[in-house]
């Protein structure tokens, strides 16, 4: 049910877009076909491997594998994720549209590799195709940024919001694809015709994509690499950003992977409507932090992200059912909302002509989250987890307070 209103609301919002692009003058429409709808769909695609959890069971039977094993491959799809964006950001600020091509080519490939790797039952090529399609994700989850800010200057939270909430969207729009797959076709079928559909999607977005070339940085006008690393990323301002992204999204993975348990554990029967629920969380979180960014200032913004995950991990650590309940769902909105808030909150600190750069470069916390988030809820097992998170995230939202300077008028 949960998925059939949200299904809903996007289509209410399709249509009301589609009236509203009517009505708006030929500039702006330019800027809607070439900038915001695959500024949307790409993301929209990428997002889909979050459904690893969909095929996890099958690729265990498939290789005859533990778990443990099967998991390293979505390991490696966030690791690579967010090192792939910060090793391809600088290619990003220079030609978006170029890496757009890359970022389709790179995850349609992992997929298709994962086909083979199926099908000869070769694990090594499995963990191949997972770090392509993770490289792949990240180049493409930057490649719209920096247009949509540029573009759509006087809202840049929420421009830069749809397309953060398109990735979060891509879980719901593939899942019922996916698993329409699994019910019809041997797995690395399933693989191939994803790898198509996706394809096609992202080849089709890459093609509409047309960046303003006024946006865009060249060889004279990009600012020289050693001057970033000086007086960007080495300064306590970005440290303290980058550290309270990587917390959050630590946090937000421990929790996620024991939320099923945390559920039973509570007595409670309706698993998938509660799952469903806390993905709507993550989804109004991308969406809602990042408009309200745009009225109340970014760094105020944050502080919202940092104080309703720190709340939702005591909560959490109560065991009382209501509570855990509304802790969870404190929790994912927090998670969504420290994606969505990002983009803005750099552009705001260290200015619209490096921010692909600056942001592929702060991704790279998600690379290690990716790894850290397990391993964390791995060694605190009981419900002293909750505690522990709740403590990360104050430690990262007292660093964010005193060291990211106050708001000035944009």
């Amino acid at each position: 049910m949960a998925d059939y209103c949200l299904f809903y609301n996007f289509a209410r919002l399709v249509k009301k877009f589609i009236k509203g692009y009517k009505s708006i003058n030929k500039t702006m429409k330019k800027a809607v076909l070439n900038i915001a709808i695959p500024g949307i769909l790409l993301p929209l695609s990428l997002g889909s491997v979050y459904n690893y959890s969909q095929y996890a069971k099958n690729l265990m039977e498939a290789f005859d594998i533990t778990k443990f094993q099967a998991d390293i491959g979505f390991t490696l799809i966030i690791f690579f994720l967010g090192m792939g964006a910060a090793a391809f950001g600088r290619f990003v600020e220079r030609n978006p549209k170029r890496m757009a091509i890359v970022s389709t080519t790179l995850f349609a490939l992992g997929m298709f590799m994962l086909s083979f790797s199926v099908y000869a039952k070769f694990l090594p090529l499995y963990y191949i195709g997972c770090s392509f399609m993770g490289c792949g994700t990240g180049i493409g989850y930057t490649s719209p940024i920096k247009q949509l800010l540029s573009t759509f200057s006087n809202h840049k939270g929420l421009a830069s919001g749809l397309a953060i909430t398109g990735f979060g969207l891509g879980k719901f729009v593939a899942s019922p694809l996916i698993e329409w797959l699994l019910v019809r076709f041997e797995l690395p079928l399933v693989f191939l015709f994803m790898g198509l559909i996706f394809l096609v999607v992202m080849s089709f977005s890459a093609f509409l994509f047309r960046p303003n070339p006024a946006f865009m940085s060249t060889k004279q006008t990009a600012i020289p690499y050693k001057t970033l690393v000086k007086e960007k990323f080495l300064t306590m301002e970005y440290a303290s950003i980058w550290f309270m992204f990587f917390i959050n999204i630590t946090c937000g993975l421990a929790l996620i992977s024991q939320e099923k348990g945390l559920f039973q554990a509570a007595g409670y029967t309706a698993i998938a409507m509660l799952m469903s629920g806390t993905a709507i969380a993550n989804v109004g979180g991308r969406f809602g932090m990042s408009a309200m960014s745009d009225k109340i200032g970014r760094k105020a913004a944050y502080h919202w992200v940092c104080s309703l995950g720190i709340l939702g991990a005591f909560l959490c650590y109560t065991q009382i059912p209501a509570l855990l309940v509304v802790g969870v769902l404190l929790c994912e909105f927090s998670y969504g909302g420290n994606f969505s808030c990002l983009p803005s909150l750099l552009a705001k600190k260290f200015g619209n002509n490096c921010v692909s750069t600056v942001h592929a470069m702060t991704l790279s916390g998600w690379g290690m989250a990716g790894i850290a988030g397990p391993v964390l809820a791995n060694i605190f097992t009981s419900d002293w987890l909750y505690l522990v998170l709740a403590l990360l995230y104050m430690l990262g939202f007292i660093g964010f307070t005193i060291f990211v300077k106050k708001d000035t008028p944009e």
